[in-house]
């Protein structure tokens, strides 16, 4: 009787691997440009579609080829009016290539945006630092991926979101990045101006309502700001503060 013999377990060769790679990759590719012409002619779902395909079909060695395909996606998001997802795709496609450009503009885009639709809701303390969580940047998750880009689970907003400083951030990769480049340079200094003077514009706010505050405590006793006047020592630097009728 033959003795009994392990059928030997197949392991297909390097050459085998990479024309398989390349065979996915092409695949992606075709999906990719049926993305592209969906977008041209604004059927944005419907390209989201063929990018998530694109994703699935891509090897995930393929990051700089990844990293198109979730830009691609963010395209569409913003197309529609999704900036939070637009976003998140950027995200996706910059863990994936740093250097990508057009990808980091994208995302300033849409952080703009979100800052907008804030100050929209009359949330005037977006936009700043100040002891609030910072909102992090999000990462590739291949588990979740495929499904992204066509129908993208409700996410809530960060609650203390800075996105003009995050916008502000990525400026400054971009100039980094393309040092020469007069249009990352302008945005920047922009962003810059924005944040000032909507610091300005809070801190008057606060003082108003500070002054108010204090009116309204010393108009009990038939006295006002008006009647204390602070004064600068040249010599020291401190102030004085001097009553006045």
């Amino acid at each position: 009787m033959a003795p009994f013999e392990e059928e030997e377990e197949f392991v297909p060769s390097i050459v085998e691997v990479v024309e398989e790679e390349g065979k996915s990759l092409e695949v992606a590719e075709g999906l990719k440009k049926e993305g592209n012409d969906l977008f041209k002619s604004e059927q944005y779902e419907k390209s989201l579609e063929k990018y998530a395909s694109a994703l699935l079909a891509c090897p995930s060695t393929c990051q700089v080829e990844r990293s198109v395909y979730h830009c691609n996606s963010a395209a569409c998001h913003v197309k529609r009016g999704d900036f939070l997802e637009g976003k998140e795709e950027c995200d996706k496609a910059l863990d994936l290539n740093e250097t990508y450009v057009k990808a980091l503009m994208r995302r300033i885009a849409c952080l703009e945006k979100l800052d907008e639709k804030e100050q929209e809701k009359g949330d005037a303390s977006f936009g700043f630092s100040g002891d609030g969580p910072r909102e992090e940047r999000g990462s590739e998750a291949p588990a979740a991926e495929a499904g992204t880009a066509v129908a993208p689970a409700e996410r809530a907003s960060p609650k203390k979101a800075n996105y003009l400083e995050l916008a502000l951030e990525d400026c400054k990769k971009w100039e980094e990045l393309e040092p020469r480049n007069r249009e990352a340079s302008g945005k920047r200094s922009e962003l810059e101006k924005k944040m000032k003077d909507r610091q300005e514009a809070l801190k008057e706010e606060v003082m108003g309502k500070l002054k108010d505050l204090g009116n309204n405590i010393l108009g009990r006793f038939g006295l006002s700001l008006d009647n204390f006047k602070a004064e600068k020592d040249p010599n020291t630097g401190s102030y004085s503060i001097n009553f006045k009728k």
